[in-house]
């Protein structure tokens, strides 16, 4: 299947499902102005979006969108080891009363070593974070993709790195 074709099947899985969730919201793409309760935009933030939103319409737009773009994502690099994703994979223990932290401490630590010589074992999962979540993440959230250049959504907004 083509990139094109695999994104659209995506995009309109992902509109799908949040348009199924209902329910009241405060505005996710830093809108506002509105006189009633607003659905979450069903896609990517705004620049500067994410970081005006409040804790709710922050965790309505991860449940909504972000977690199940994710989801197909995972499946589709391994549904197998990834059959089961949910707000616990990457915020830990502490997304079910929201007390986690970003970065997670909790998921796997980054070395320098492992981008510059990594395990044979280790390529497939680091090319996959690389190539689809870093820059899917960072389109999600409105943000840049960080770079070695430029600043923005990088591995380190949920991976801890050791010195």
């Amino acid at each position: 299947m083509s990139i094109v074709n695999h994104r659209s099947i995506l995009i309109a899985i992902t509109l799908m499902l949040a348009a199924g969730c209902g329910g009241k919201s405060t505005p996710a793409g830093g809108g506002g102005g509105g006189t009633g309760p607003t659905e979450p935009t069903p896609g990517p933030l705004a620049p500067g979006a994410w970081e005006s939103m409040d804790h709710e319409a922050r965790a309505e737009f991860m449940g909504k969108v972000v977690l199940p773009t994710m989801q197909a994502e995972f499946k589709a690099f391994d549904g197998t080891k990834y059959a089961e994703i949910e707000c616990k994979t990457c915020h830990g223990k502490g997304a079910e009363d929201h007390s986690f932290e970003m970065p997670n401490a909790d998921l796997p630590v980054l070395t320098m070593e492992l981008f510059t010589n990594p395990p044979e074992e280790d390529k497939a999962i680091i090319e996959f974070m690389s190539t689809k979540v870093k820059p899917g993440m960072a389109k999600l959230l409105g943000m840049p993709e960080k770079t070695q250049t430029e600043d923005g959504f990088g591995c380190t907004h949920c991976h801890t790195m050791k010195e």
